[in-house]
């Protein structure tokens, strides 16, 4: 009986310098963020940033993937015509 109350004030012991540690110990280092100064994304850019959202529909049983690569397909056409308008414009 005696070395079983022993034991739970061991463990409450324990437990209690557990749940008392300082909050900051448990905290990882975070690395400094270098803050780099970015280019803005082109439209298609953007454009690719969004169709990615369409790989969640995976989630609901579609396959994402080939929404997202079908997305890809027409953001590529759209700038190709793009670029073959723009080109007609310097005629």
């Amino acid at each position: 009986m005696r070395s079983r109350a022993i034991f739970m004030v061991m463990v409450s012991a324990c437990l209690l310098a557990g749940c008392c540690a300082r909050p900051d110990a448990a905290k990882p280092v975070q690395p400094e963020v270098k803050s780099e100064i970015k280019a803005p994304l082109s439209k298609s850019d953007q454009m690719r940033q969004k169709a990615k959202i369409a790989e969640a529909a995976s989630l609901i049983g579609y396959d994402g993937k080939a929404i997202n690569r079908d997305l890809n397909k027409i953001i590529d056409e759209q700038e190709r015509s793009a670029k073959q308008l723009e080109d007609l414009k310097g005629l």
